[in-house]
């Protein structure tokens, strides 16, 4: 029994920390976010060197295992491998043969072709543009990256989807996979980039958590006519003389011509309001036929309120 209880005890420990370097992509709200911005940031490069503008978009980022090869005998898609001093193996860019198309469309600004995918074998025409495109894709990782690492992420040769297995080797099983997606011309094509899993182990906690919220451009002008809009509207300014309760039995016996006492004389302060809220206190006077308030003090609001339940 003594000896059946470590090693169970044993198995156990490892089994937790098999489940501690498993990671839930999907689950990290910050991997979710670097993804969104290389998107935006391939999209900025490719725009600057194509002739038309595509746009890249994040579809999802997930956890699977490496394209296999293809089973009628082909060479497939074109895979680039990457590479960074951060990476215990390789990297990998999945470029499918519809997103050869729709990179010879964005480059040349022409339109893609009716099956919407390269149906001959790539040219080296078409694996210099399909580098120049991963090239853009590669620049922009240091950036979107860079909350977590200084990636320095490089591009190796193209090989066909075939040749992959091998180059990967006895690496890591396991990718965190990109997913995003090009459109240009009505033609959306995939493209794929997966990193070894064990990358983003030591961030998982950094990246399970909520992003920060981007800060709200302020439109100056904007703000501005709104202050302007705001200073001229007109506002409701009331100058109460006095206020008392009075019996309903009295308020009944008024008549026209009747005299009404208030409890002010010509010296007490009135109050000031501004859409029915107290703002100061002040005098009445007269201007030659009309009567004119001095202001002589500020009303305090929580003064008021206590001066109002001393009062009751």
């Amino acid at each position: 029994m003594s000896q059946v209880a470590p090693a169970m005890e044993s198995s156990d420990i490892s089994q937790r920390l098999r489940s501690a370097a498993v990671i839930d992509p999907g689950r990290l709200p910050r991997l979710v976010q670097m993804g969104e911005s290389w998107a935006e940031l391939v999209t900025g490069r490719l725009a600057r060197l194509a002739a038309d503008r595509p746009v890249v978009t994040f579809a999802v980022v997930e956890l699977d295992t490496a394209p296999e090869a293809p089973g009628d005998g082909s060479g497939g898609d074109l895979i680039a491998m990457l590479s960074s001093p951060r990476f215990q193996g390789s990297g990998f860019a999945v470029v499918a043969r519809s997103t050869i198309e729709a990179l010879i469309s964005t480059f040349f600004a022409a339109e893609p072709s009716p099956d919407k995918v390269l149906t001959r074998e790539p040219t080296e025409l078409d694996r210099g543009i399909v580098m120049l495109a991963l090239d853009a894709l590669v620049a922009s990782a240091g950036e979107a990256f860079l909350p977590v690492a200084a990636l320095e992420l490089a591009r190796g040769e193209l090989v066909d989807q075939s040749a992959l297995a091998d180059r990967l080797g006895d690496g890591p099983g396991r990718f965190v996979q990109f997913r995003f997606e090009i459109a240009v011309r009505g033609l959306t094509a995939p493209l794929v980039v997966g990193f070894p899993e064990e990358f983003f182990v030591p961030h998982r906690r950094f990246l399970a958590e909520a992003p920060d919220a981007a800060p709200v451009d302020r439109d100056e002008a904007w703000s501005q006519a709104i202050k302007v809009s705001f200073a001229q509207s007109d506002l409701r300014l009331q100058a109460l003389l006095a206020k008392k309760k009075v019996p309903l039995s009295t308020i009944a016996a008024f008549r026209v011509g009747a005299t009404i006492p208030l409890d002010v004389d010509i010296a007490s302060l009135i109050a000031v309001e501004c859409e029915d809220r107290q703002l100061f206190r002040a005098t009445v006077g007269r201007s030659r036929d009309s009567f004119v308030i001095s202001v002589e003090e500020r009303v305090d609001p929580a003064q008021e309120f206590i001066d109002d339940i001393l009062s009751d």
